[in-house]
């Protein structure tokens, strides 16, 4: 039992604290701090939100290279080159200035787009029997970082100030990375799987089927909605609309991201109980994400700066986190030479959603010129129903593609003939 657990847990342990601490990463910058970032560094709203879709787009494209290497080398060997780069990054932004401050964010999502699918992928070796449960708890253990890296960050921020916070981070994210090289390399590593060839062509043969790829779009739009509330504006939106205060603000997202969390395993139980169904809990998400957004809209338009959009944040939220029945879709859906592959594209299309959106909210937020209050620039109604009409219309086409997928077995037939 003890070398059980030496070798099959405690890897995965360790290599779960490193994904929190890329979490936090992924999201307090910018969303916690989004107006100390702009006083600070005297950024206007693409500048500030340029600092997410830096690490976004990098650690986006990256789950592509990162996926053929883990079938190859094994997460293990992958983790630790990437976890170094993790943590140079972490260390950098806090002491940079100017383009340095994108460089570094770029370079920490270099790295941090090295942990996720390694983990995973050491998670479902090591526990084969019951890694869709264990992969949830995995999930749930990177949410956790976002709910420390909405009011428990803006609270420490508001004590010590947010470049020495991150520095801690740093410093915290790199012991991690110690005990994690320690136990993960104290052992032979599986050999190389030198069968497997360094190509790119399977994410053709991937994309190539149809409802592969509206999976992706599904997953990508749904995930990047919650995430760029999540990640970049959500917490600019109360304050700046609904009035909340700062700390009130960050709560709510605190929040959001314990939901997400949560709902994550759930769903696993859930999905597990009902004979393995996984259709029903992605049109359940498609329409909620639809209910939401567009309901934001209508609340925007007419002016009504209502509390309850708090609650329609929240309600988002325990729809958001759909890894758990999407990876097993995946895996029950390809050939399995293909469902690697088809996981760093799903993965590749979360994060470039995210991206995107960041960067579209931070340009449609400067469709009118905002206020500025107390050295706090504040957004007016017009600047937010540009940015929520975009949402909204992102958040059908989610709905859509709901609709048009199919049951796991149902899909499998077709794709493997």
């Amino acid at each position: 039992m003890s070398r059980v657990f030496w070798f099959s847990v405690l890897p995965v342990l360790f290599g779960s604290a490193l994904y929190f601490f890329a979490n936090i990463q992924r999201v307090a910058i910018p969303g916690a701090i989004f107006d100390r970032l702009q006083e600070d560094l005297a950024l206007s709203a693409p500048g500030v939100t340029a600092l997410g879709s830096s690490f976004m787009y990098v650690y986006a494209l990256n789950q592509l290279i990162v996926g053929i290497l883990v079938s190859r080398y094994g997460g293990k060997r992958v983790i630790l080159p990437g976890a170094l780069l993790f943590c140079l990054g972490s260390f950098c932004f806090p002491f940079a200035q100017g383009g340095g401050l994108y460089a570094a964010r770029a370079l920490t999502g270099l790295g941090a787009s090295a942990i996720y699918l390694s983990l995973v992928a050491e998670t479902i070796r090591s526990f084969r029997k019951n890694y869709t449960i264990v992969l949830s708890l995995v999930i749930m253990v990177g949410y956790a970082g976002g709910i420390v890296a909405n009011a428990p960050f803006a609270a420490a921020v508001h004590a010590i100030g947010w470049r020495p916070l991150l520095i801690l981070v740093a410093v915290a994210s790199s012991v991690c990375f110690l005990c994690f090289s320690s136990v993960a390399f104290a052992r032979k590593l599986p050999p190389v799987r030198k069968d497997v060839p360094l190509r790119f062509y399977a994410f053709g043969q991937v994309l190539r089927e149809r409802h592969n790829a509206i999976l992706f779009l599904f997953s990508g739009i749904n995930f990047g909605l919650y995430y760029v509330l999540q990640t970049v504006i959500g917490k600019k939106f109360l304050e700046d609309f609904c009035g909340f205060a700062p700390d009130r603000a960050a709560w709510i997202l605190s929040l959001m991201a314990a939901l997400s969390a949560v709902s994550g395993v759930l769903f696993a139980f859930l999905s597990r109980t009902f004979g393995n169904r996984r259709r029903i809990f992605c049109r359940i998400s498609g329409a909620v994400s639809l209910l939401v957004f567009a309901s934001v809209l209508l609340l925007i338009a007419c002016d009504m700066r209502s509390g309850g959009v708090a609650l329609l944040f929240c309600l988002l939220a325990t729809t958001a986190s759909l890894s758990s029945i999407t990876i097993p879709m995946l895996h029950e859906t390809n050939p399995r030479d293909l469902a690697g592959p088809a996981v760093c594209v799903m993965n590749f299309s979360f994060y470039l959603a995210v991206a995107v959106f960041g960067n579209a909210a931070g340009m449609l937020l400067n469709v009118c010129a905002p206020e500025s209050k107390n050295g706090v620039l504040i957004y007016p109604i017009g600047s937010w129903l540009a940015v929520f009409s975009a949402l909204a219309i992102c958040a059908a086409v989610a709905f859509w593609c709901s609709q048009k997928l199919e049951e796991p077995n149902r899909a499998r037939r077709k794709i493997c003939g």
